[in-house]
């Protein structure tokens, strides 16, 4: 049986249908996300479990999976919205306080919310917790590093703990501060433990601590100030509760740094102490399709595990003969955890190729010192190859130019005169043949007849040139509004303060303007124009398009100086018009 349309249209739906009922529950499902404050613990130490998801939504998490290797000691959800640009957002946050079962690798299992599905989290329990030193009293502190030498600009994580079996209301840290060091708050968090086989709580503090110079470096003591409870409630209600207390003041351990210099082998080179080192590049286009005047954008991106994104040097630019570079502002930024800083800094490049060919960028290199191996390391990004096209002009070809040639020869003969051309030869090669007088074999009637003809032709040029006048006035028209139009662009964008469009607008204006298809960059206006101030000013334009901020053109300046540049070539086209009546033929 043959199927008409409407039967394969209708089948073609309900396929379609049916893959979207079961495909698309899931493509419309919000997103579910867990994190821990901590993964390597103690058997009788606590942390917590944070499930999130980007929608507002009213369920309870399945948690029996998750009962097999932890005890749930507390949960809370709560909602929160937020307003971002006009529109509106809200999540939806559950905290669950979990006690390991057993020591060992634990693995927290993956939730389903909705059909979002989080990643599953491998947590690392050790067979004793961490205990004070002074284990004697109710509460006490300490401090840990976790080196004793550095190289100078090398990260090192400085830990406070403060360990109590007492109820407390209230605590309070004077802020770290560290001579010839730069230093970030990595996080802080609260969680349960044994002291003594009591139960006891743990508040941790983490620093990320940069020396800056070599030498010695100290980070001193630190001072608690602790309001303790005095009431005989639970500890964990009265955990910075608002009972009766008392003042203490605790302080902890001064401790001293080595700060070695950068080694011999990082001589020549930035110096960039990393645990782990990422470079990346991203392109705004295909590198293989680039035309003469036309940006691309070359984003690389370069990740240091360990740094921060101020510590991140730069990269350099090589000059590469027919293609110019615009850098933009850098883009840093820094992710903090209770690990350290992972800094990225992102540098965008603006990329206009100036004429045709294959251009071959080198290979961008950055070298690093790896802590964990001691040693120099080299990221490095592979050298890129472009090629670059012609623009919107056109060349001639070899016949083309021949055609040419043969035209104007033909053009430049004297009248009564024939141009043959053979075919079996060079196209371009040109035989000439004398005619002979044909008026000397006429007689007097074949003149009067001559005499007619060149009449009746002198009459019919009469209306060819008329009729020709009126065209050439008619493509002047149209080539005058033509310019009108695209002039009139140029002030529209200007007066909308769009550099782009601006920037844009110009090179479409010159083109008609002085009728050269060819102008595909505001270097190639300037050079036409032949004017200084002119081309200052679209030497701005073009910087503070590709990223020198501190490069601001005067858009007031440049339309004044293009408008004079107009005004004057219609003056001096007016001034040929007038003088084209007195020569007519």
């Amino acid at each position: 049986m043959k199927l008409t349309d409407s039967t394969l249209k209708l089948w073609l739906s309900r396929c379609i249908g049916f893959l979207l009922v079961v495909t698309g529950l899931n493509a419309f499902a919000g997103n579910l996300t867990a994190s821990v404050d901590r993964d390597t613990l103690g058997l009788e130490e606590t942390f917590t479990l944070v499930l999130r998801y980007d929608e507002q939504i009213n369920t309870t998490p399945d948690y029996e999976l998750l009962q097999k290797d932890f005890d749930i000691l507390n949960t809370q959800s709560g909602t929160q919205m937020s307003i971002i640009n006009g529109s509106m957002e809200a999540s939806t946050e559950w905290k669950i306080a979990l006690a390991p079962k057993r020591i060992g690798k634990l693995l927290i299992p993956s939730f389903n919310i909705d059909g979002a599905v989080s990643d599953a989290i491998e947590i690392t329990v050790e067979g004793k917790s961490r205990k004070p030193k002074d284990s004697d009293n109710n509460v006490s502190v300490e401090i840990e590093t976790s080196t004793d030498a550095a190289y100078v600009q090398q990260q090192i994580i400085v830990t406070l703990r403060l360990y109590t079996t007492v109820g407390l209301s209230g605590i309070d840290l004077q802020p770290l501060q560290v001579k010839d060091a730069l230093v970030v708050q990595l996080d802080e968090k609260q969680y349960q433990t044994k002291i003594n086989n009591r139960p006891g709580a743990v508040v941790e503090t983490r620093y990320a601590i940069f020396p800056q110079q070599s030498g010695e470096l100290v980070i001193p003591s630190m001072l608690y100030q602790v309001s303790v409870s005095s009431g005989s409630r639970d500890i964990w209600d009265r955990f910075y509760g608002n009972n009766q207390n008392n003042l203490l003041r605790l302080r902890t351990d001064e401790q001293r740094i080595n700060v070695l210099p950068a080694p011999a082998t990082a001589a020549g080179s930035s110096w960039m102490p990393a645990k782990s080192l990422e470079l990346s590049e991203h392109w705004s286009t295909d590198i293989n399709s680039l035309k003469v005047g036309e940006p691309i954008t070359r984003t690389i991106t370069l990740k240091a595990d360990g740094l921060t994104a101020g510590q991140i040097s730069p990269l350099e630019v090589s000059n590469v003969d027919g293609i110019t570079f615009y850098k933009d502002q850098p883009q840093t930024d820094d992710q903090k955890s209770p690990n350290g800083v992972v800094g990225t800094r992102t540098e965008t490049i603006a990329i206009v190729p100036t004429k045709e060919g294959t251009f071959t960028l080198p290979q961008t290199e950055v070298r690093w010192w790896n802590t964990h191996s001691q040693m120099m390391e080299t990221a490095y990004l592979n050298a890129v190859t472009l090629k670059v096209g012609g623009g919107a002009a056109s060349t001639q070809t070899p016949h083309s130019a021949a055609a040419a040639n043969i035209d104007e020869n033909i053009s430049e003969e004297p009248t009564g005169t024939t141009v043959n051309i053979d075919p079996a030869n060079n196209p371009a090669q040109i035989q000439v043949v004398e005619k002979i007088p044909v008026w000397l074999y006429v007689t007097n009637v074949i003149s009067l007849l001559i005499a007619a003809f060149f009449a009746f032709k002198f009459l019919q040029q009469s209306r060819t040139k008329e009729s020709s006048g009126l065209s050439r006035n008619d493509k002047i028209h149209s080539q005058q509004e033509t310019e009108t139009n695209a002039w009139a662009n140029v002030k529209r964008q200007l007066a909308e303060k769009s550099l782009t469009g601006l920037r844009k607008g110009i090179i479409e204006w010159a083109r008609v303007y002085w009728h050269a298809p060819a102008i595909n960059g505001l270097q190639a206006v300037a050079e036409r124009a032949k004017n200084i101030e002119l081309s200052d000013e679209l030497q701005k334009l073009d910087e503070a398009i590709f990223g020198n901020q501190n490069a601001i053109p005067d858009l007031d300046k440049l339309l004044q100086i293009l408008a004079n540049l107009r005004r004057d070539k219609q003056q001096q086209s007016n001034e040929d018009e007038l003088l084209k009546p007195l020569y007519p033929y």
